[in-house]
């Protein structure tokens, strides 16, 4: 039999670099990303990438057969890099990128288009720029399997998909396993991203029952496949002939759907220019999710489509989901539960889109114009002897004996039906017994919604019901949403009822995650006092289970044992609890009963992992070694890539060489093992680990990880020794973390807490040691906790000026402290005087109080080099220069660099470089130079692609259409200056920050349009519904959009929102009055907004201009 080729390689790719990984700890605590939570902690964020590329050297690994080949790259987050189907010109029937060019997309930063990117726990995975563990699984039959595993960075559950191909098929199986390696119950959502290069001629197809798709969160839903509604801020069904949302050139803006309701397992994509494509297929039970994503077909996409890539075009995204059918949407993972499930891809070509797929055959089925037939049948391998029967009313056409293939699929366009037929029409395929394999009925489907759309919850006081409480809760919790927690709502639960014993649970379980270990205990006990009022035996075991875990974490494992076992009664926690009891087992070094409790969790959950390692090292330990070893070749058979299992076994040969190879030697993982073991008492091994670890490098890597290297290893290791007896060798270790670097220590673990409060019990002076607690602290909003373990740093005279400058952000954060912040980060920056981070966060605080911008400014200039470095910096230098009214300057400095945007958080490079234009013309209009003046208000719109983003297609360009016309008028041209006049009075709402408004500041060049038109009235009327508008803003309460996808200026600093929120409201009502002709009430308002933000510069600018009219 043939077999697949598998195998590793080097792989030589043009690549831009990315900036260094960021050394301080980035605490995102409400950024909004992909509509749940965008904290990034504990991965090292970049925020840099550069604009010249090199040749780099990658490992890739390869599958090939007669059909199809495919490229991986385990080095960047296990992704397929290349997809070709070989029968078709060597067709990619997914995007193969010539380059890697990241942009700024990614969780923590750089993300690649193209290819397929596989998502989990959360979209655009954190490990999406990071490096994955391979092997390659041979199979008897000539199958071979890639496999590339993770440790996830943010919550340390193990994630692998294997890419499957079998000799003579064109079926690729994606493999996924999902182990939560944790304690704690977890949630996640799993998208696989498959990228296909789009044009005129590319379609996506769905299920043909599919008559509606839903955006993100279920927030806003269309009719599909033609959108009859406004989506996205488009009113497609005022667009006949551009609403179908299958097509590229129709989908103008950024632009997600999501099927929510199909009886079908496939969907897919098709190319007409190269006749070909490619069908996913899977269980629609537990694969649901079927999504497409687009930048959008006008200038704003396509300068996305400049940031990923140098000569490929746009793409779609065509993404499929596991145990998720949105964005956000999540599931739960319980301790030590695996998840596994299967998806499928398959190219081919001749056909179009099919209207019924599985993993083995597709049909065409399309009554095309004159009502002729447009038939098809394609298979992922070839078939004989099939039947494939036509039926058209009481009429059956049998073609018998056909034979297809990959290379050759079946095709009819032979026939024609009558009028009235449409709904009767079928295309059955049957193999050589008789047995159906495939079919498709051709009719109307139904057009009922069964999805509602989403609705946001009232706040927890407004809520009657207790168990609407703990729903609401739940669900925020589940879906990890970005400025709504569920601690209130629990909270108020209990209020309104005190035998709530389900937010007890809830609370429990959330400060069990915080590491505060009491407060979980005492919520898990009073939540079992209420479940056995009536009866000793509650139906759930959680709560036994999580105050188990909250006493043996504080020390006490006696009490830990009997409510463990407790908790075994209950059936969804037997293999958790029982494992939780074989550990305290091996404490007291009772391996009889550890393996008797070993086994019981495995009765339970054979997909336990850690059960069948801890049971090996059990039984290493008895003496049983080659027992242990058949153990361990039991849990390879299932996951190769275990890092625990591999360096048991090479543990028991002595050959460590393949443990460093395979985990990459990267502490993070090591860390992991390390409590595995010491947490069961096994201390000698978890020393054993980190010194082999210490005396190795780590391995070269395209896409190294920043925290493969940490002084968190030592501090482990110092506390190991500690419990191991070896006071001596711990204190030496100890003694030996104070002078190693500060740089990437991110502490996220729970024994990672108890480490460091350990350390600094041992030596209050270890400020390495106290800084890693902060951020450890701080990261799970513990802000005062936080404060106090690194103001102790700086009084034992911290050197590290990222400590100060944690500090300053918490000062301000927690306690809304200016003046001790500003003090934190001069501090900082005495230490650090070049980390240009800390420097452009210190201005950011100067802007927050309020400071001088002309200071500011001058402040800023002697480092200008430094600042032009960074993207942000830069930005902020060019709205300074704009205040100050160095336009010159401004334009100058953003048309002679790069910038890169960040998904979410356009148009800030964008309005710097409008408002120099629209000033600098507006300086040659009032000097009579009209021609220069209108260069400058079409160099406004008509934007440099080194500014890295172009106008939203709803952006609003009321002010520059104005100025333009302005100029045109001065020229003598009447009519080309009515022209955009008008273009400017009939624009509709605006949109700021990547959301729709009705009116906005520009509304006003809309009225000072309508009155060069002559339509006085229109315009004293549009202005006085600005001035509405503006007083309803004022009186309104501020809050976050519950459904916000992106919010890019919530990130380092704490945002008054409800200020921003007057500030805009008083704004508006100052144009208006101006307008209006009330300079006396605008200069009041203006004088207001100034107040409250010395920098608004559009506030400046106009007082300015009313109080040279007004003297």
């Amino acid at each position: 039999m043939k077999q697949v080729k598998a195998h590793k390689q080097n792989l030589v790719i043009p690549t831009y670099e990315l900036g260094k990984s960021e050394i301080n700890p980035v605490f995102f605590e409400k950024r909004v990303y992909q509509g749940s939570s965008g904290k990034v902690y504990p991965v090292p964020f970049i925020d840099k990438v550069y604009d010249h590329k090199v040749d780099k050297n990658y490992q890739a690994a390869t599958l090939e057969n007669d059909f199809v080949k495919l490229v991986m790259l385990p080095e960047i987050g296990g992704r397929i890099f290349e997809a070709q189907d070989k029968t078709n010109k060597n067709y990619n029937f997914f995007y193969q990128q010539k380059v890697i060019k990241p942009a700024l997309v990614g969780l923590a930063g750089p993300w690649i288009s193209g290819g397929v990117e596989f998502n989990w726990p959360q979209h655009h995975r954190p490990g999406t720029y990071l490096p994955t563990d391979v092997y390659i699984e041979e199979e008897a039959d000539g199958a071979r399997t890639i496999w590339m595993s993770e440790y996830d960075p943010m919550y340390r559950l193990k994630g692998m998909h294997g890419i499957r191909l079998r000799p003579e098929s064109a079926l690729i199986e994606l493999r996924g396993r999902l182990f939560n390696r944790t304690p704690l119950t977890q949630t996640f959502l799993w998208w696989a991203n498959v990228a296909v290069e789009v044009h005129k001629d590319y379609q996506s197809f769905f299920p043909p029952d599919v008559h509606y798709v839903a955006d993100h969160a279920v927030r806003a839903q269309s009719s599909f496949p033609f959108a009859e509604n406004d989506y996205y801020g488009i009113p497609y069904h005022e667009r006949p002939g551009k609403n179908d949302l299958r097509n590229y050139d129709n989908i103008p803006v950024p632009t997600s759907y999501m099927v929510c309701d199909t009886k079908f397992d496939f969907f897919g994509g098709y190319d007409f220019k190269a006749d070909g494509g490619f069908i996913h297929v899977a269980n629609r039970h537990i694969a649901p999710g079927k999504k497409q994503w687009t930048w959008g077909s006008e200038d704003f996409g396509r300068a996305w489509d400049r940031e990923l890539t140098d000569e490929g075009g746009p793409y779609f995204e065509l993404m499929a989901g596991v145990y998720t059918d949105n964005q956000p949407d999540f599931t739960y993972l319980l301790p030590y539960e695996t998840k596994t499930f299967s998806q499928f891809w398959w190219s081919y070509k001749n056909l179009g889109p099919v209207q019924n797929a599985n993993k083995d055959l597709a049909i065409r089925l399309e009554i095309q114009q004159e009502n002729r037939l447009d038939l098809g049948v394609a298979g992922s391998r070839k078939f004989e002897n099939l039947q494939f029967i036509l039926i058209i009313g009481n009429e059956k056409k049998v073609f018998e004996k056909q034979t297809i293939s990959p290379e050759k699929p079946w095709k009819d366009t032979s026939m024609q039906i009558e009028a009235g037929q449409e709904n009767s029409v079928s295309l059955i395929v049957l193999d050589s017994k008789g047995k159906e394999l495939i079919a498709y009925h051709y009719r109307e489907f139904s057009k009922e919604r069964n999805r509602k759309v989403a609705f946001e919850p009232k706040q927890p006081t407004e809520i009657e019901s207790a168990n609407e409480l703990e729903l609401i809760g739940e669900h925020l919790e589940l879906y990890r949403h970005p400025t709504r927690y569920p601690e209130p709502y629990w909270i108020e639960a209990i209020r309104k009822d005190p035998k709530s014993y389900k937010s007890y649970i809830a609370l429990g379980r959330v400060k069990l995650k915080n590491g505060k270990f009491d407060e979980a205990e005492k919520n898990s006990r009073t939540a079992i006092d209420i479940m056995t009022t009536y009866h000793p035996n509650p139906a759930s075991g959680e709560a036994h289970y999580f105050c188990g875990l909250a006493c043996s974490l504080q020390g006490r494992k006696d009490e830990a044992y009997g409510l463990f076992y407790k908790s075994t009664w209950n059936f969804e926690w037997r293999s958790a609890a029982y494992y939780q009891l074989a550990t305290l087992d091996c404490l007291k070094s009772d391996y009889e009963t550890a393996l008797e409790h070993l086994e019981a969790s495995l009765d339970t959950n054979r997909q336990n992992n850690k059960a069948y390692i801890l049971k090996a090292v059990v039984l290493k330990n008895k003496g049983e070694k080659a027992t242990a070893e058949t153990v361990l070749t039991e849990l390879f058979k299932t996951d190769a890539l275990d890092q625990w299992a591999k360096f048991e076994r090479t543990s028991l040969s002595g050959n460590y060489d393949e443990f460093i190879e395979s985990s990459r030697n990267d502490a993070q993982t090591i860390i992991d093992i390390a409590f595995d073991y010491a947490e069961a008492g096994f201390y000698q091994e978890a020393i054993n680990l980190i010194e082999l670890h210490h005396k190795n490098e780590v391995p070269e890597c395209a896409v190294p990880n920043p925290m493969a290297k940490t002084v968190m290893t030592e501090f482990v290791l110092a506390w190991i020794y500690e419990l191991n007896g070896e006071n001596t060798k711990s204190a030496e270790v100890l003694e030996k973390t104070k002078s190693a670097s500060y740089d990437y220590v991110f502490p996220s673990r729970l024994y990672e807490q108890l480490v460091l409060e350990w350390a600094l019990q041992v030596d209050p002076e270890n400020t390495i040691a106290a800084f890693g607690l902060g951020n450890y602290y701080f990261n799970l909003k513990r802000h005062k906790e936080a404060i106090g373990v690194w103001e102790k740093a700086a009084e034992a005279n911290c050197d590290y000026g990222t400590l100060y400058r944690n500090l300053g952000i918490a000062y301000w954060n927690t306690f809304e402290d200016g003046e001790k912040a500003r003090e934190a980060f001069l501090k900082a920056l005495e230490l650090a005087p070049n980390d240009m981070r800390i420097g452009y966060e210190f201005d950011q605080l100067r802007k927050k109080l309020n400071d001088d911008p002309k200071q500011r400014l001058e402040d800023l200039l002697p480092i200008k080099d430094q600042i032009t470095t960074r993207d942000d910096f830069s930005v902020e230098l060019a709205a300074l220069y704009n205040f100050n009214g160095e336009y010159d300057k401004a334009l100058n400095l953003l048309e002679n660099r790069d910038f890169h945007p960040w998904e979410g958080g356009e148009g800030q490079v964008l309005r710097q470089f409008t408002f120099a234009c629209l000033k600098l013309g507006q300086q040659a209009l009032q000097n009579g130079d009209a021609e220069s003046a209108l260069e400058y208000f079409n160099k406004s719109v008509n934007t440099p692609d080194n500014l890295g983003e172009k106008y939203h297609p709803l952006q609003a360009v009321a002010h520059i259409n104005y100025w333009k016309g302005m100029a045109l008028k001065a020229l003598g041209k009447t009519e080309e200056a009515r022209a955009h006049f008008l273009e400017s009075k009939n624009e509709e709402g605006d949109f700021i920050d990547m959301a729709v408004s009705a009116y906005s500041e520009l509304s006003y060049y809309k009225a000072l349009s309508l009155n060069e038109l002559g339509k006085k009235v229109e315009a004293q009327n549009l202005l006085a519904d600005i001035r509405k508008f503006g007083e309803a803003k004022l009186n309104d309460k501020a809050q976050i959009d519950y459904f916000a996808t992106s919010l890019p200026l919530l990130l380092v600093f704490e945002d008054d929102i409800q200020k921003r929120n007057t500030i805009d409201a008083k704004y508006l009502i100052a144009i208006a009055h101006v307008g209006l002709g009330s300079y006396g009430d605008a200069i009041d308002n203006l004088k207001d907004v100034l107040k409250l933000n010395s920098m608004h510069v559009g506030s400046k600018d106009l007082l300015e201009q009313l109080t040279a009219e007004v003297a």
